[in-house]
């Protein structure tokens, strides 16, 4: 990285200023990106749509057929 060459208080003023600002910003853009992967990890996020499509296939099964799904299905999940 080259050296800066400053001719007043001024200047050196003012990259600070523009430092400052870049830093804030970054932080902020942390905490963003740490907030929304704490979200997705949620386990809500993580399951999604699941049970709701299983069981809207499941409502498609009448009576014996219905329950011998939910056996198979409660089976495999718990094993």
């Amino acid at each position: 990285m080259k050296s800066k060459i400053y001719h007043s208080y001024e200047e050196i003023n003012n990259d600070l200023r523009i430092l400052k600002v870049e830093k804030d910003l970054a932080y902020h853009k942390l905490i963003k990106e740490v907030e929304e992967t704490k979200e997705s990890l949620q386990l809500k996020n993580i399951i999604g749509d699941t049970p709701k499509r299983i069981l809207s296939i499941l409502g498609l099964f009448a009576g014996p057929l219905k329950s011998l799904a939910l056996t198979m299905l409660f089976k495999k999940i718990f094993k």
